[in-house]
């Protein structure tokens, strides 16, 4: 009878130490995690841009669209796409008729221009890459006069914020993000909500393309990861089109 026993204690006390352990296991899972994340959004090495995206070269919209490389939308495909570019972190690049870019919604890029534009040093003689590269930022995105101009992306790091300004967007509206006055009211920062009240039709096109990582390429062309994986990144391309397409 007490080896009986003594064997239920035994069991007992091995069921408690699996459960005790899966729990630890568990709990250092989610530590690792939350950890992995925090150092992602703080090393800003995460905001580097490792590959350019060539986007000079054109095709046809009728050749496009008939090969299977884009296809025909309208406003109300593009704006639930917008509300969902920081959350799933893909960029979002709208060009009008003329191939200008009018406006851009990426969460990487965001997250550059407040520092950029609030570092003294970045010149147009600054002499680091780092210093250069904020200089770039602040020429190209916080500039009144672009269709694209960015109002100093007052909106990042807050859900809310990033809601808002995609509503002012959408709608043609104006306000103030964190004290900053983001004006989507006036066309010269909005031909897209006058798209819409014409109904304009886009082309859609995406990219997506590989950066950062560590890689080797052998002999034969293969590319071998070495070490940290190259992360993915896609590009949403929407052009204002007139489309006529003729029936084949």
């Amino acid at each position: 009878m007490e080896d009986v026993v003594q064997a239920l204690m035994i069991a007992f006390a091995v069921l408690v130490f699996v459960i005790g352990f899966s729990v630890a296991m568990y709990m250092f899972s989610q530590v690792t995690t939350t950890a992995e994340t925090l150092v992602f959004y703080t090393d800003t090495t995460a905001y580097y841009d490792n590959v350019k995206i060539d986007e000079t070269k054109t095709i046809s919209d009728d050749e496009d669209i008939r090969e299977g490389k884009a296809r025909i939308v309208n406003a109300e495909t593009i704006i639930p796409t917008l509300y969902r570019y920081a959350e799933e972190e893909f960029c979002v690049k709208i060009y009008n008729a003329n191939n200008e870019l009018i406006q851009i919604f990426d969460l990487d890029l965001e997250g550059k221009i407040p520092t950029a534009i609030s570092d003294p040093r970045a010149t147009e003689n600054s002499q680091t890459q780092e210093l250069k590269a904020k200089y770039a930022y602040k020429k190209m995105y916080n500039d009144p006069t672009k269709s694209y101009y960015l109002f100093g992306a007052p909106w990042g790091g807050s859900k809310e914020n990033i809601k808002t300004r995609v509503d002012f967007f959408v709608n043609g509206d104006a306000g103030y993000i964190n004290g900053q006055y983001v004006n989507y009211k006036d066309n010269k920062y909005n031909e897209f909500y006058e798209a819409i009240k014409n109904n304009t039709q886009f082309k859609e096109r995406f990219i997506s393309y590989s950066w950062g990582g560590e890689t080797m390429s052998t002999r034969d062309g293969d590319v071998l990861v070495t070490g940290s994986k190259p992360k993915d990144k896609i590009v949403i391309i929407y052009k204002m089109i007139n489309v006529n397409l003729d029936d084949e």
